[in-house]
């Protein structure tokens, strides 16, 4: 009978995931995720403080929502970027290709999410 674990550990030693390009390209784009996950929390925390006194009129203008709110996006969108212009460069190009798009689809739930906190709505 055949040691099923012997094989099976063969099988991950030869997994896709062994390239140093793979492995480059789920990196930079879970720490760009996480980066704009991390600003969109911040600046969500931030708005929720803008309760519209005059002390607070620096920090909470109209300049200071739009960039916050605008932030977590452009975050994403400049990580998607990067990724494909790295895929085109490495020779794991499926790898950075997947990572731009979660990492446009990310940029796209992040807008539509901080679309409330725009000044003027």
């Amino acid at each position: 009978m055949a040691d099923l674990s012997q094989h099976t550990r063969g099988l991950r030693r030869g997994a896709v995931l062994g390239e140093a390009g793979v492995r480059d390209a789920i990196r930079t784009g879970l720490g760009v995720a996480v980066t704009g996950l991390v600003f969109l929390f911040v600046a969500d925390m931030w708005n929720s403080t803008c309760t519209g006194s005059l002390a607070q009129a620096l920090g909470c203008g109209a300049a200071a929502q739009a960039t916050l709110a605008l932030g977590a996006p452009a975050i994403m969108l400049a990580g998607a970027l990067w990724s494909l212009v790295r895929g085109f460069r490495m020779r794991a190009e499926r790898a950075w290709q997947a990572a731009a798009l979660a990492l446009l689809v990310l940029a796209l739930v992040c807008t539509v999410l901080s679309l409330p906190s725009l000044p003027g709505r």
